[in-house]
C-alpha cells in the first residue's frame, strides 16, 4: 500500500475513532444546545458564544471567525501543526497503528527520547539541590525575596545548579547516561585541557524550558546574587531538541489563555513570566533573552492574533522597537503591539506593586508598532523643544525608520497602503507625498498560494440571486441529509447548476453518491482538503441549513424553483425552435407539437416570481 492510500486509510480510522465533542471539550467549555453544543471560540476573542460543535455531523463551525472543519482540522488549527502530524498524534492517542515512518526513524526516535530523559533527570537533580536545607538556602531566600511562592516554584519546576564544576556530572541521575549523551543534550561540556566533562550550569537558579507538550528540552540559568559570572542569563546551547529561535519560555502553561484571549504578552526574563503566571496573567511568555524574530512570531501566531511586546524604557528597548516595526510591516499573521511599564519597572516589579488588573490594562492599551514608534520620537523631540525644526527632525527620523523597516522583507501591498495611510494621519503628510518619499515596496518573489487556487467561492454580485440561494440550499441540505439524495436527484442534477463552484461541488457530491454511497459530512469534507475553496463553500452551505427553521419546507420550495426553472428553459428552447422555423420550416405535425408544448408551458409560473413568494 503506497503512502497516499495509507494516509487516507489512517485518516478515515482516526475520524471514525474520534468523538469531536470530547476532543474539542478538552479545549473549549461546551454547553449543550439541543442535539449539538456551543462555546466560546478558541480561535478568536469573543464574549458571546458563536462556536458550534455538531455532534451528529462530527464537525465544528464558528459563526464569528468562520473557522470550521472536522476533528483533524481542529487539531491542526489548535496546535498549528501539519496535517500528517495532527493525524498521527490523534492516531497514537487512540491506539491506532500509524505504520512505518521510514528507515532510521526508530533509531532517531530513540536518540530523541534519551535526550528528553536526560533533561528530565537533570531537572530532578536541580530541584533536589534547591530543596536541600543548607545548599539551597540562599537560593530559596532569593526566590522569597523576589516574591515567588511555593506553588509557582513547583509549577515551573525551578531548581538550583549549585557552585562546583561537576556536581551534576558525578550525580546518580547523570550515571544513567553516557557523558557524550549529556554533552549532546547541552548539560555537560568537554574539558579543554585533559579528559572528562564539566557541568554547563553552575551557581545558577535553573528554569526548565518546555516544549508545547510540556516536555523539558533545555534550561535557562539565572546567575545567583554575588556571583562573579558576568552573564546574567545562560541558556542551553542548540541541540537536536532545542532551537531558542523557535521556543518561548512558559508557552506550555500559557497556550490555553493565549487561545482564549487571542493575545500573548512577550517579556524579557524568566522571572517576569513566572510572576505574571503567579498573578493569574497566564498569557505571558519570554523569548529566552534573544531578539524577537519572524520565527517567534510564526510560533506565536499558532495561538494568538495579537502579540504585545513589553519593553524596558531604555536604549535596548529602542533597538527592540525598531525590530518590532520591521516585524509589524513584514509579518501578516499577527498584529504586533508595544507597551512599556511606568517608572522603569520590570514586569515582575510592576505586578507586585500594582497587581494583575493594572497589568492586563497595560496590555489592553498597547499601541501598534507604527504609532508607538511615532509617539516615541515625537515625545522626545517635544521634551527638548517644540520648534518646527525639531518636529521636522522627528518626522525625518520616523520616515527613515519606516523605510528601513520596509526594506527588511516583503511587505504586502495592501498592508503597506494601510501603513502609509496610518503614517499620514500621524504625521499630517499627505499619502501621495509619503509614497514618493518612501518609495514603493518591492514585489515578493514568492508565488502567492492563491495564484493557482480554484475560482472564488462567493458570487461576484453582492446580493445573492434566487438561483444562488436555491442551488446553495439544495447542496447544503444534501450535505446534512445524504439519505435524501435518491429522491432529490430526480428533480435536480449538476448540469442544472450555473457554471462555477456550486456546480463543481455538485458534480463531486453526485459522483460520490453514485460510486461510494451516502457520505458522512466530516469525511466528505476531508476529501476536499486539496480544494480549499470548495471545502469552504461546502461547510458554509451546510451551516446555513443547520440554522434554517424549516429546512424541509424551504427545500421543497427550492426543488420547485429548479423544476420551474427547467421548464422555463424548455419554453425558451421551444420558442427558439419556432422562430427558427421561419427559415427552416418544421413539418406540420412537429410544428403542432411545439405549439401545444408552448401552450402548456405558458401556464407555468415564472420561477423568479415564485422565488419572491417563498423567500428564495
Amino acid at each position: 500500500m503506497d503512502g497516499t492510500h495509507r494516509d487516507s486509510d489512517l485518516k478515515t480510522r482516526v475520524l471514525e475513532a474520534t468523538n469531536i465533542v470530547e476532543l474539542i471539550g478538552q479545549t473549549v467549555q461546551l454547553k449543550r444546545a439541543g442535539r449539538d453544543f456551543i462555546g466560546l471560540c478558541p480561535f478568536h476573542q469573543e464574549k458571546t458564544p458563536s462556536f458550534h460543535v455538531y455532534a451528529s455531523k462530527q464537525f465544528y463551525y464558528c459563526y464569528g471567525c468562520k473557522k470550521h472543519g472536522n476533528a483533524i482540522d481542529f487539531v491542526i488549527e489548535r496546535d498549528r501543526v501539519e496535517f500528517v502530524d495532527a493525524m498521527r498524534t490523534m492516531a497514537e492517542a487512540k491506539g491506532i497503528p500509524v505504520g512505518p515512518k521510514g528507515a532510521g526513524s526508530g533509531q532517531r526516535a530513540g536518540e530523541t527520547q534519551i535526550l528528553r530523559d536526560a533533561h528530565s533527570a537533570a531537572c530532578q537533580f536541580y530541584e533536589k539541590q534547591l530543596a536541600q536545607p543548607a545548599l539551597g538556602q540562599a537560593a530559596r531566600d532569593y526566590l522569597v525575596k523576589r516574591g515567588f511562592n511555593d506553588e509557582s516554584i513547583q509549577k515551573f519546576r525551578i531548581g538550583l545548579a549549585a557552585e562546583g564544576w561537576d556536581r551534576f556530572a558525578t550525580s546518580p541521575q547523570a550515571k544513567k547516561f553516557t557523558p557524550a549523551q549529556l554533552a549532546l543534550a547541552g548539560l555537560l561540556k568537554p574539558r579543554q585541557q585533559g579528559e572528562g566533562y564539566y557541568d554547563t550550569f553552575r551557581d545558577r537558579l535553573m528554569f526548565p524550558i518546555f516544549d508545547k507538550d510540556g516536555r523539558i528540552i533545555a534550561f535557562g540559568g539565572r546567575v545567583m546574587p554575588g556571583s562573579d559570572d558576568p552573564a546574567k542569563y545562560l541558556n542551553s546551547p542548540q541541540t537536536p531538541l532545542f532551537d531558542k529561535g523557535r521556543c518561548a519560555f512558559g508557552l506550555h502553561l500559557a497556550q490555553d489563555k493565549i487561545r482564549a484571549t487571542r493575545t500573548v504578552a512577550v517579556v524579557e526574563g524568566y522571572t517576569d513570566v513566572v510572576m505574571a503566571h503567579q498573578f493569574g496573567c497566564t498569557n505571558v511568555v519570554s523569548v529566552l533573552g534573544t531578539a524577537l524574530t519572524a520565527r517567534h512570531l510564526e510560533l506565536l501566531s499558532y495561538y494568538a492574533d495579537r502579540v504585545v511586546l513589553l519593553f524596558d524604557p531604555d536604549a535596548a528597548g529602542d533597538v527592540a522597537v525598531d525590530r518590532a516595526l520591521e516585524l509589524y510591516l513584514t509579518q501578516e499573521k499577527v498584529e504586533v503591539a508595544i507597551a512599556s511599564l511606568p517608572d522603569g519597572l520590570d514586569p515582575d516589579e510592576f505586578l507586585l506593586k500594582h497587581g494583575a488588573e493594572a497589568f492586563d490594562a497595560t496590555l489592553a492599551g498597547a499601541t501598534d508598532a507604527l504609532a508607538y514608534k511615532w509617539r516615541q520620537l515625537s515625545g522626545r523631540m517635544n521634551q527638548r523643544t517644540s520648534s518646527l525644526n525639531d518636529q521636522q527632525k522627528a518626522v525625518d527620523e520616523y520616515l527613515t525608520a519606516l523605510s528601513s523597516a520596509r526594506k527588511s522583507g516583503h511587505v504586502d501591498p495592501i498592508r503597506w497602503g494601510s501603513a502609509v495611510n496610518r503614517v499620514s494621519r500621524l504625521t499630517g503628510i499627505p499619502p501621495e507625498q509619503l509614497q514618493r518619499r518612501l518609495g514603493k515596496p518591492a514585489r515578493s518573489r514568492q508565488t502567492s498560494p492563491l495564484a493557482h487556487a480554484p475560482m472564488p467561492v462567493l458570487p461576484k454580485s453582492e446580493v445573492p440571486t434566487a438561483n444562488d440561494k436555491a442551488e446553495g440550499f439544495v447542496l447544503g441540505y444534501l450535505l446534512c441529509e445524504p439519505a435524501d439524495w435518491a429522491d432529490i436527484q430526480k428533480f435536480v442534477e449538476p448540469a442544472g447548476f450555473a457554471p462555477g463552484p456550486r456546480r463543481m461541488l455538485a458534480e463531486i457530491y453526485w459522483q460520490h453518491q453514485r460510486d461510494e454511497g451516502q457520505p458522512v459530512l466530516n469525511q466528505f469534507l476531508s476529501l476536499l482538503d486539496g480544494q480549499a475553496d470548495i471545502k469552504e463553500l461546502a461547510t458554509q452551505l451546510a451551516q446555513e441549513v443547520q440554522t434554517t427553521a424549516e429546512p424541509r419546507q424551504f427545500l421543497q420550495a427550492c426543488i420547485e424553483y429548479f423544476r420551474l426553472q427547467r421548464l422555463r428553459l424548455e419554453q425558451e428552447k421551444q420558442e427558439a425552435r419556432l422562430r427558427a422555423s421561419n427559415e427552416f420550416p418544421l413539418a406540420v405535425e412537429e410544428e403542432a407539437a411545439v405549439l401545444q408544448q408552448l401552450s402548456d408551458l405558458s401556464r407555468i409560473p415564472d420561477p423568479r416570481r415564485m422565488s419572491v413568494r417563498y423567500g428564495i
